[in-house]
């Protein structure tokens, strides 16, 4: 039998019975559908933190401590008793000549110390909560630090800011370049720290208070960050330089137990950052930091971590999409296998007739074939078309709660193709052992029932 002919024949008998192969096809498409738009968000989700990390250059950043858990060690504390003749492990203190020493690496673009607080950013009758992070001045040289209205800091004491778009958005800027050359307030809290570390002063606080205290910080915002390139971090980040940073007095409401662990006469910061010139010398420069006596980390092991929990969402959602297909390949099953019952007289005419039983596998089986390749398109097409839509409603909410453009889902053709291709196998083989069976009906029996 022709090709042209087993096509033709195939679709004819499909044509005939086309409300169940109708119901068949919506099911196939369904789980397309299905499939395709939970890869995608999963993908999508994936992209967008890659994009994050790599427009800030984090996969170049290193993260230097002291020691390499703090937290573990405090609460090892609580269970274990040292003992009297033990020497207490000593740690080198992150200082400011440690500092110039990592500095002094090859390929150390810059060290500095990790500053980062809560604020109230306060601004054109507008109040937003916000992150202050401290960046020191060889940050003028990465793009996405690079200012897409006004300027970097002039020096690192200058008392000015740099923020993103949905930033100066939340703060009720119309045009959020209006908001370059305006001022603002930062409210921080401070403690303390001589009653914070005299237990007696502390108890007589209460308990379960800290003596907080509230500063505010009038600062100049002297340019707006390119928006494409920290869509997320954009809407909390604000930028200050890194000695005025060092001159404020701040404390993030997180980091009271770091303060607590330190004694009065500590030095030193409570952690680094590196950023690299290159990343490909990320591991001989955390070999050379290492060797200082200090403890380095890789934001880009971090995302490595964080890959790993994508992909195993991926195959989580993946799983779950494939069940509706799987499910719709069982409809086909079934609609093939109840042509072959409603064909039995037809089959047994075209066995007794001289037909080959490998025509009929294969009419079979390119049935169920032809409704994976239709039901699959049609899958394809609906399945982008929610993708798309649930695309641009987001990216109105999105909008209207201040964040820039940003696309949730993400698509491509070979993820399609893919799907499609999936689609198209599992028709075909659902279609195998009914096209068996039929030619395995005996002519003489199949007659009878004419």
């Amino acid at each position: 039998m022709r090709f042209t002919d087993l096509i033709g024949l195939a679709w004819d008998n499909l044509w005939r019975n086309r409300t169940r192969s109708a119901l068949t096809l919506v099911g196939v498409m369904i789980g397309v559908a299905a499939l395709l738009t939970l890869l995608a968000y999963g993908s999508g989700l994936q992209d967008n933190v890659r994009g994050e990390f790599e427009a800030l250059e984090l996969y170049n950043t290193l993260r230097v401590t002291s020691s390499p858990d703090p937290i573990g060690e405090f609460g090892d504390l609580s269970f274990q008793m040292q003992e009297e003749d033990e020497e207490p492990e000593e740690t080198v203190p992150l200082t400011d000549e440690l500092i110039q020493d990592i500095e002094a690496i090859d390929g150390v673009r810059a060290a500095y110390p990790e500053i980062g607080f809560p604020a109230e950013v306060l601004a054109n009758e507008r109040s937003a909560v916000a992150n202050v992070e401290a960046i020191p001045m060889e940050f003028r040289e990465i793009s996405s630090y690079q200012p897409a209205n006004g300027r970097f800091f002039d020096s690192p004491t200058e008392s000015g800011v740099l923020i993103g778009p949905s930033m100066a958005e939340r703060l009720g800027y119309d045009a959020p370049e209006d908001a370059v050359g305006d001022s603002l307030s930062l409210q921080v809290a401070s403690l303390d720290m001589d009653v914070l570390q005299d237990p007696g002063a502390l108890l007589a606080q209460g308990p379960g208070v800290l003596p907080m205290d509230e500063t505010e910080y009038k600062m100049a915002i002297v340019g707006l960050l390119p928006d494409d390139q920290q869509p997320f971090s954009g809407f909390t980040r604000v930028l200050v330089p890194l000695e005025r940073a060092e001159d404020m007095e701040a404390v993030t409401f997180f980091s009271t137990l770091d303060l607590l662990m330190r004694s009065s006469d500590s030095e030193g910061h409570a952690a680094l950052r590196v950023q690299l010139e290159d990343a490909d010398a990320l591991r001989s420069t955390m070999e050379s930091i290492e060797e200082l006596g200090v403890y380095a980390t890789s934001f880009r092991d971090q995302f490595a971590e964080l890959d790993r929990l994508f992909l195993i969402m991926d195959l989580a959602l993946g799983v779950i999409g494939f069940i509706a297909l799987i499910i719709a390949t069982i409809g086909i099953a079934n609609t093939v296998m109840m042509n072959v019952r409603e064909r039995y007289s037809e089959i047994g005419i075209m066995k007794a007739v001289g037909g080959d039983e490998r025509d009929l596998q294969r009419l079979f089986v390119a049935e169920s074939t032809m409704l994976g390749v239709i039901g699959g398109v049609a899958g394809l097409i609906f399945g982008f078309g929610i993708v798309f839509g649930l695309d641009a409603l987001v990216g109105v909410y999105l909008s209207q709660q201040g964040f820039p453009p940003l696309s949730v889902f993400s698509v491509n053709a070979l993820m399609a193709l893919g799907i499609w291709g999936v689609a198209v196998l599992i028709s075909l083989l659902a279609g195998v052992f009914p096209a068996r069976r039929a030619a395995r009906v005996e002519p003489v029996e199949a007659l009878r029932s004419v």
